[in-house]
């Protein structure tokens, strides 16, 4: 009988309570219908993310799409570009999956989103290798250059990243996912990676690699501690939820070594060029400027290149600007600058005089041919009866009016008052055929 069993699941259409018993309506401990409301949330929730974890023909369209986004706005150094590229990436969700199936421990979850993950890198990275090979544009641009060198910050931005999206997915806010996307960066990573590859610049690749690991651990473990501060998954332990979490910052930690290496070397830089403009500054004279420098560590040493305008050449001025920094970072400085001698005023008025004066010959002759045009077009003033002095700015037709006609003499008359409208600082006139042909010397 069901009443002899009260603790046994499965008899009856009753449910239970929390001790086991089943629960009737005098009940002094009831269900909590909250918690089974929650219960079916998450639930949803879990099967939404496993549902973005899928590997399937609309999630590698998508990956080949923002791949070929991000690889073209890098290499024309479009910004609005990678953009776009971010907001199409389906990245975030099988690393989505791994987060929400490490706090669930849900194997099947984790092994399809790895599966997912693996799949969708190895496309992102070939799509870029492709239409880098075919491009003949391969230069380093600005924004393939910012994806290579990923610090602390890059870190700190994915996990308050992953920490927005769970609370998005959460909450259903795909306006929060759309800026989650953006803030951190996947297939743009994955695209420098392969121009790195096919390239020849190992360093790039390594670089990208890193910032892509760095976004994809730090959004994965900050999602998988706010799923379970969330009550997603099995109630775990004291030890067993220590045990995730010190795993999670050990991991995190261990990423964090090159991570801060290359925040402190990026400080170092830009210790390193304010010392040097500074220093260089003092030792520049009052006229003279800076039209280019760059500072950059080779190593242990430190590389200035740059161009200066002075007026009046320094035998010393690497030198001194090289035993000025050393002092100020206690490193070997090598210093190439070169140095430009500045125009003077006059040389200047010169050059705008010039400019001006073949300025005025392009018009001038423009002005001939427009003049010429005009006069000459219908045929009915032949080309060797005009005559241009373009140095005067004046024009001479020669013209027979008794052999022209009546007719005729009118049109070239409205013809020549035409040209003369046009061109009012050009002198339009007649002239005798007999007179035109004497100066000619025919």
């Amino acid at each position: 009988m069901a009443d002899d069993h009260p603790g046994t699941p499965g008899l009856g259409d009753a449910p239970f309570n929390a001790g086991g018993r089943r629960a009737t309506r005098n009940d002094p401990h009831p269900i909590d219908e909250a918690a089974v409301g929650d219960a079916h949330g998450r639930s949803l929730i879990l099967a939404s993310v496993a549902r973005d974890a899928r590997l399937d023909k609309k999630f590698l369209l998508l990956i080949i799409l923002a791949s070929a986004i991000a690889t073209l706005g890098l290499l024309q150094s479009s910004t609005a570009v990678v953009i776009g590229a971010m907001l199409v990436s389906p990245l975030m969700g099988p690393i989505m999956g791994v987060g929400f199936g490490l706090a669930t421990i849900e194997s099947n979850l984790i092994r399809r989103s790895l599966v997912t993950l693996a799949a969708g890198m190895a496309v992102a990275v070939l799509v870029a290798m492709l239409i880098i090979w075919l491009s003949p544009i391969n230069d380093v641009t600005p924004e393939l250059r910012a994806r290579t060198q990923p610090t602390l910050l890059d870190l700190g931005v994915a996990v308050v990243g992953g920490i927005a999206g769970v609370y998005a997915i959460m909450r259903k806010l795909s306006g929060v996912m759309v800026g989650v996307a953006i803030a951190t960066a996947l297939v743009p990573p994955l695209s420098t990676v392969g121009f790195g590859l096919v390239t020849g610049r190992p360093d790039f690749a390594l670089g990208a690699a890193l910032l892509f690991l760095t976004n994809t651990l730090a959004i994965a473990f900050a999602a998988t501690i706010v799923a379970r501060l969330n009550h997603f998954g099995p109630s775990l332990t004291p030890q067993h939820t220590a045990v995730q979490v010190v795993g999670i910052v050990v991991t995190l930690g261990i990423l964090s070594i090159p991570l801060a290496l290359s925040l402190n070397n990026i400080a170092g830089e830009v210790r390193a060029r304010s010392s040097v403009q500074s220093e260089l500054g003092r030792l520049l004279g009052d006229g003279d400027r800076v039209d280019s420098l760059t500072v950059r560590s080779v190593g242990d040493d430190l590389s200035v290149d740059g161009v200066v305008l002075v007026d009046r050449y320094s035998p010393r001025l690497d030198d001194d600007l090289a035993a000025k920094v050393r002092g100020d970072l206690d490193r070997v400085v090598v210093v190439n600058l070169v140095q430009l001698k500045k125009q003077s005023n006059a040389a200047v008025q010169v050059e705008e005089r010039l400019s001006d004066r073949i300025g005025a010959l392009e018009q001038r002759d423009a002005d001939s041919a427009a003049i010429l045009a005009g006069l000459t077009v219908g045929g009915l003033v032949p080309r060797d009866r005009v005559l241009i002095d373009a140095q005067a700015r004046r024009v001479v037709v020669a013209r027979d009016r008794e052999a022209e006609g009546e007719q005729v003499a009118a049109a070239i008359d409205r013809i020549l008052a035409a040209v003369q409208a046009d061109h009012a600082q050009w002198l339009v006139q007649n002239g005798s055929l007999t007179t035109a042909t004497a100066s000619t010397g025919e």
